[in-house]
């Protein structure tokens, strides 16, 4: 067996570091959970010097788990958990990140010389599509995006001002579009769009649905062709309670008045469904 370096992008809030901690679980496998340092890349040195540092990135990884046992990943308590974000809000009702960029012992892990490498970066590694994609395996996280809307406005991210840093920095009509744009959520919903753009452009096919691996999370390790997980991994409920009802009616009367790549992921049927189903939840 040949060994693999798959690269994970996605939707952010829509489950991306959850994939991670489910395909931890597949034999001879590691998932990564934001190890690179946006800021480090220089957009002025061009996309094949950002594709070369992620080559380069991902031998060296290789290498220091196989001499030293260890590999760097946002991480909480030495392991890539199922959510980045803190369970319970600050002072000011937001979620703050409850992860930090460390190193993870994987020196229990059984990985082999050959193992399956994979990095997850959301905004960053989807500024450098399609080039990206011409270079390695990439697939993308997705999720309702009224879901999606609902998460960004709980946490405590550049996301929920209307902004996308790693992106920004590699893509400047993005940066000069959400400049000119007064309301947050506005530039939500124009993030939102880009996004489903540039997965409908260069990841047709490349789609992982969060809805779908939160209830058969082995069929996220079939989706990628990784080996079966030892043991049995747990189903997760996606929550769809709880929410701020009046919140989420103005997102879901934005949300369907906008978007076009949007619509090519999620139908509009599926975002009323999720909205009733919030709706009768209140």
């Amino acid at each position: 067996m040949t060994s693999k370096t798959i690269l994970l992008t996605g939707l952010p809030r829509a489950g991306t570091t959850l994939s991670c901690h489910i395909l931890n679980s597949s034999t001879n496998t590691l998932a990564l959970h934001e190890p690179m340092v946006p800021g480090e890349f220089r957009p002025v040195d061009g996309i094949n010097a950002a594709l070369d540092r992620i080559a380069q990135f991902a031998d060296a990884t290789r290498a220091q788990v196989l001499t030293e046992g260890k590999a760097p990943s946002q991480q909480k308590n030495g392991a890539v958990p199922e959510n980045p974000v803190a369970a319970d809000a600050v002072p000011g009702g937001l979620r703050p990140m409850d992860v930090s960029l460390g190193f993870i012992d994987v020196r229990a892990r059984e990985l082999n010389s050959n193992f399956n490498l994979i990095i997850k970066h959301n905004a960053l590694f989807t500024a450098l599509l399609p080039d990206l994609a011409n270079a390695f395996p990439v697939y993308a996280i997705v999720r309702n995006p009224l879901a999606v809307l609902a998460s960004w406005n709980l946490v405590d991210l550049p996301i929920n001002k209307g902004h996308i840093p790693a992106a920004e920095q590699f893509d400047a009509s993005l940066k000069n579009a959400l400049a000119a744009i007064p309301d947050a959520l506005d530039r939500q919903l124009h993030i939102l769009e880009w996004f489903c753009a540039r997965y409908c452009d260069y990841l047709q096919g490349h789609w992982l649905r969060y809805e779908e691996f939160v209830a058969q999370p082995q069929s996220l390790i079939d989706a990628l062709n990784l080996p079966a997980s030892a043991a049995i991994v747990p189903a997760r409920s996606s929550k769809n309670t709880g929410y701020d009802l009046q919140l989420m009616e103005k997102l879901y009367k934005q949300l369907v008045a906008n978007g076009d790549a949007i619509w090519q992921i999620y139908s509009r049927a599926q975002v009323d469904a999720l909205m009733e189903t919030i709706r009768a939840g209140a």
